[in-house]
């Protein structure tokens, strides 16, 4: 990273995937013809829907975006060999989604990568290893966890950054960038101690943020020892309601809302293996655990209480038994194009940017 990029505060508005803990919706498909100005085909076959917004999100005909699509997958298993072969020195990892299409690997230090490596991207002309990344991602990711471990819900709590806690809306690691991403919203700043003042009402203008995002990066430098950005995180603040895609505890994400069988009781599905158990800063009690070979799903009851509510959206109503099985690496996700269905916003695809 160059010095005119290392610690800049940036406004990033970006499309973020989000991966359900027990699940991905499978195909949708719409009609439409291939061309802008063509009247569609009745004998045509149904336009995917990742492939229509694929080609438009990145300006490439159908055509390129099916092969591009086809292409990720494969792409995924040529970077994880690399990663593997490159591990001491992996600092991130991605596929370009702009002309230049292909899988890249960045690597820390001046060396070139081993032979292995090398040869196995030599093979493949859309994968490239390129080096002189500052730091490597696990060093990344120790100065996200040490920076924000002690906070509810994410937040800093105490500790050298306890003047941001109440804007830190997220955090993530930008592996193209080389630097931690730090997410602010001015707007949930109140008396903040270390010289940071109250931005008043709950609208943020562009300079309020601009303004509030170089207080926060010169408050950080003396206490974070890595490349960091400070984004737009307006709106992401959490709310009373309890409802998929939200944050439980510090690392987990709620996947649906749910109603248990017999009891009756309202709650959250996650997966097993997260043992934390808050929402909000709300306990939710465990109810059910299954963790094993084929499963990996825990129910958590949402108490009831006159600021508690529960969204009602049970992905099973009318079905029992109702399959939402599927698995996929976190770690083959990072750039990825995947689309979602949601009961408010419709369809909708993106490309993933952070998996951590």
């Amino acid at each position: 990273m160059s010095d005119n990029q290392t610690h800049r505060p940036k406004r990033l508005i970006r499309w973020l995937g989000l991966l359900a803990v027990a699940g991905l919706a499978a195909a949708l498909t719409v009609p439409g013809a291939a061309g802008a100005s063509a009247a569609p085909d009745p004998e045509s076959p149904p336009v995917d829907l990742a492939v229509s917004s694929y080609a438009a999100d990145y300006s490439v005909l159908l055509t390129e975006a099916q092969r591009r699509l086809d292409r990720i997958q494969p792409l995924q298993e040529i970077l994880a060999s690399i990663r593997d072969l490159e591990s001491a020195r992996l600092a991130g990892w991605g596929i370009d989604h702009t002309a230049s299409f292909g899988g890249w690997v960045w690597l820390t230090g001046d060396d070139p990568p081993g032979a292995a490596a090398a040869a196995l991207a030599d093979a493949h002309a859309d994968v490239r290893i390129r080096a002189g990344a500052d730091h490597s991602l696990a060093e990344l990711l120790a100065a996200q966890q040490g920076l924000f471990r002690n906070g509810a819900v994410g937040r800093v709590n105490d500790g050298p950054a306890a003047g941001v806690a109440a804007m830190v809306t997220f955090t993530g690691i930008d592996m193209a960038a080389n630097a931690v991403r730090i997410g602010i919203d001015p707007a949930l700043a109140a008396v903040v101690p270390g010289g940071l003042t109250d931005t008043g009402p709950a609208t943020v203008t562009d300079e309020a943020f601009r303004a509030k995002a170089a207080e926060v990066t010169a408050l950080l430098q003396d206490h974070i020892n890595v490349n960091y950005v400070v984004e737009d995180g307006l709106g992401l603040s959490d709310f009373t309601d309890f409802r998929g895609g939200q944050r439980v505890g510090h690392h987990c994400t709620s996947g649906f809302t749910a109603r248990q069988r017999g009891t009756g009781r309202h709650g959250i599905i996650t997966a097993a293996h997260c043992t934390e158990s808050s929402m909000h800063n709300v306990r939710l009690t465990p109810v059910v655990d299954r963790l094993g070979p084929d499963v990996d799903a825990r129910f958590l009851s949402v108490p009831t209480g006159s600021s508690h509510r529960l969204l009602d959206e049970f992905v099973c109503r009318g079905v029992i038994p109702c399959d939402v099985t599927g698995d996929v690496s976190r770690n083959r996700m990072m750039s990825s194009y995947v689309c979602h269905y949601g009961r408010n916003t419709g369809n909708t695809c993106g490309t993933v940017i952070d998996i951590n």
